[in-house]
């Protein structure tokens, strides 16, 4: 598949972000949006440009890292599922796919779609269940 990612990237945490728009091709169906990312980074770090900062862990859908905002939903277009569940196949060639950081004061942006989740830490540190 070929597709259009409008992806919000922000230096850091002091400096405004934007939606920058990249091509991504030769996307398999059975890829997931994880490893649709990683096919982009790798083709920034060819060209000499910086790659996108996204959270990871587990990649099982257990650790809750991968949390994004796709098309303007949690997660993507899926449901009852996490973003590294979420495979290419629910979209379609050509598709124009945004990609956004959750937003939230209590979540800051720290650089592109990586937040700030000590906020999180501390209700699980306190025992409480998110």
């Amino acid at each position: 598949m070929k597709l259009k990612l409008k992806i919000w990237r922000q230096k850091s945490r002091k400096q405004k972000g934007r939606i920058k728009t990249y091509i991504v091709n030769n996307i398999s169906k059975d890829s997931s949006f994880l490893e649709m990312l990683d096919i982009l980074n790798n083709d920034l770090v060819i060209k000499g440009e910086d790659p996108v900062a996204f959270d990871h862990d587990c990649r099982e859908g257990i650790c809750g890292m991968c949390s994004l905002y796709i098309n303007g939903r949690a997660h993507g277009p899926d449901k009852g599922i996490t973003t590294c569940q979420l495979h290419m196949r629910k979209f379609n060639d050509g598709d124009t796919i945004y990609i956004e950081p959750w937003r939230a004061k209590a979540l800051p942006v720290i650089k592109d779609l990586v937040v700030d989740r000590s906020a999180f830490d501390r209700i699980q540190q306190s025992g409480g269940y998110i």
